[in-house]
This record gives structure tokens, sequence and C-alpha cells, in this order.
């Protein structure tokens, strides 16, 4: 993320300098461009924590070529949170499937909700746990309320990842 967006600034640049851990940084434009760059940088660093908003996961899955991923390892890769935007069950699923070959685990990702006014993260998941994922009658929603979904429902079911406790 920019470092004008506060999570590229906090979370990825003043965390970091005041915690006295390394840091590496690209350009938005640079993962834009080719998001393997990321991933690459991830492999190629032994990175434990990295991050983006929903469509940075979304697009490594749709850039996604085996042919890139010759000897990338995500292994390494404990924290891999996501926040910025509303975070969707389904980029998460189909982020893990397409990267597990290359040693990404799914109780890496780490959904987190903030905002600017409160200096970032108001909210996040538990490190080593795969995020909940439940399904909500999505006209209830609409209203306000979350509720098991109803068969037969004209508004089809929601799915929300939980993002803290």
């Amino acid at each position: 993320l920019p470092l004008y967006h506060d999570m590229g600034l906090v979370g990825n640049l003043l965390q970091p300098l005041w915690l006295g851990i390394p840091s590496v940084l690209m350009a938005p434009a640079a993962f834009l461009q080719k998001p393997m760059r990321w991933l690459r940088a991830i492999s190629d660093w032994k990175a434990t924590t990295a991050g983006s908003p929903d469509f940075g996961y979304d697009l490594c899955v749709r850039r996604f070529r085996p042919d890139l991923c010759e000897g990338l390892d995500l292994s390494s890769w404990s924290v891999a949170y996501n926040g910025a935007e509303p975070v969707r069950a389904e980029t998460l699923e189909r982020f893990a499937a397409t990267f597990a070959p290359y040693g990404f685990r799914a109780d890496a990702f780490y959904p987190c909700y903030g905002m600017a006014e409160t200096t970032l993260m108001i909210s996040g998941g538990s490190q080593g746990i795969a995020p909940p994922v439940i399904d909500v009658d999505g006209s209830a929603l609409d209203l306000g309320r979350v509720v098991p979904p109803v068969a037969g429902a004209i508004t089809p079911p929601r799915r929300l990842v939980g993002c803290g406790r």
C-alpha cells in the first residue's frame, strides 16, 4: 500500500521501525503490474508478516501462472493480514487453494478491521487460527440483523469473515 494510506504508513513503515525489525517496501505500481513480485519478495526475504487489502490477494489469484512460481516458498509467512476493505471468504479460499502447493497455510490469514481515525487497527483475527466464516441471511443483514440463512429465501445468503472478537 502507498505510504499515504494508513495501512501502508503505520503498518508497513512505522510499526517495523518502532519494533526495530526489517521491512521490505514495494511501490504499489510494481505490485499492480506484477503481483508475483510481492509473493516473490515474501519468498526471497523469508517474510513472516505481509498483507494487503482483499483485492491484492484476489489479484494474485487472477494473475496466477504456475510457470512464474518455480522455487516460490511461502512457508515462512505466518501473518497474512487482510484489511482496509471488506474481507471476502471466497478470496481467502481461492488464495489458500492456489498457493498451498507453495507453502502457504490458510491459518496464516489475519483479517482485520480498522480505520485511519483510530490510527489503523481496531480488531484482528488470532494468529495461527484460520479466520471464522459464517453464512447469514442476506435480507436480514440488509436490515442490520445477523441471523442464519433461510432455505429458499429470495436474497441469497452472504458469507462473513470474522475480523476479531
